[in-house]
């Protein structure tokens, strides 16, 4: 009997503008290729840029181009996250894997120098895409045993990889589903019971800008857990934290439950889900030293 695949309901932040860009415009210019140059993205800008507003009409709840005077109801207007520069690299976030990938991480070190990182930050995010796999071993040169979460235990057994694009769907392992990301930049957490045997844990995403990182998606998957004796909000914020140092951000942001971008879209999931997101963010963004409260967005200088 074949096992039942698990499905990904989920369709992701900026659906509609990622709808318009994947059904009308990038298949014009890519036509059968799948690796997305610079050219290519402004080729595609050049065919969407005088729809800026409509595609903010199409998410207005939680439009893209927040700095975009047409967006209807500015109160939905996502708080923290800093609206991309309108121009071509404004792209390079919703490219989604595995439909495409980008050509180089150039590609991902101008997006991040538009976005008012510094040449350092821009480059070390442009290596933790290029080596999705082993990022932590190759790069930053650090082991998961070397990660010692508050409660004192480490994440020995456990697999970090990268990943990148909103709307990229982190693969479950060997159970199969996965979770769609909410953020470009993306870690990911895999229990390694057996060399080849992998099923995620966790997905950590962010938002790079003015050199802080913002983590706007921490999520659990079903296939696996984190450490027991540590919340599951503790040990993805402080992840989080530990490669905001690593890279070089100067300071790490997350949402408050209330202020959270997915309540703006989803207003009426507040009630199922909000004392989750309260736990998840407020709660751990206290117990790590962030500044803020539960009404407000919640920070940390890094040293």
């Amino acid at each position: 009997m074949t096992k039942e695949r698990k499905a990904i309901k989920c369709e992701g932040r900026f659906n509609g503008l990622r709808t318009y860009l994947y059904g009308e415009v990038l298949p014009i210019v890519m036509e059968e290729r799948n690796i997305v140059t610079e050219q290519d993205l402004s080729n595609s800008w050049e065919l969407m840029k005088d729809d800026v507003c409509e595609l903010n009409l199409a998410d207005p709840r939680d439009p893209y181009f927040t700095g975009n005077p047409c967006i209807p109801h500015p109160q939905h207007k996502d708080i923290m996250r800093k609206s991309p520069n309108e121009n071509f690299l404004s792209l390079v976030p919703l490219i989604e894997s595995p439909t495409y990938s980008i050509e180089n991480k150039m590609m991902i070190e101008h997006y991040s120098l538009s976005m008012g990182n510094s040449p350092q930050v821009s480059h070390r995010l442009a290596d933790f895409v290029d080596n999705q796999r082993n990022y932590l071993e190759r790069v930053i040169q650090r082991t998961p045993k070397s990660i010692v979460l508050p409660s004192g235990q480490n994440l020995s057994g456990y697999h970090i990889s990268s990943d990148f694009g909103v709307g990229t769907i982190i693969h479950g392992g060997i159970k199969g589903g996965g979770i769609r990301s909410d953020s470009p930049f993306l870690i990911n957490v895999y229990d390694q019971y057996e060399r080849n045997e992998i099923n995620l844990a966790a997905v950590i995403g962010f938002w790079a800008q003015d050199d802080a990182m913002l983590v706007s998606q921490i999520q659990s998957s079903s296939n696996a857990r984190l450490p027991e004796g540590v919340p599951f909000g503790v040990a993805g914020l402080y992840l989080a934290q530990i490669l905001a140092q690593e890279i070089g951000f100067k300071k790490i942001m997350t949402y408050s439950a209330r202020k959270h971008p997915i309540f703006s879209e989803h207003p009426e999931d507040w009630i199922q889900f909000g004392p989750d997101f309260v736990i998840i963010y407020d709660n751990s963004a206290k117990k790590l030293g962030f500044d803020g409260g539960r009404t407000e967005v919640h920070e940390k200088r890094l040293k």
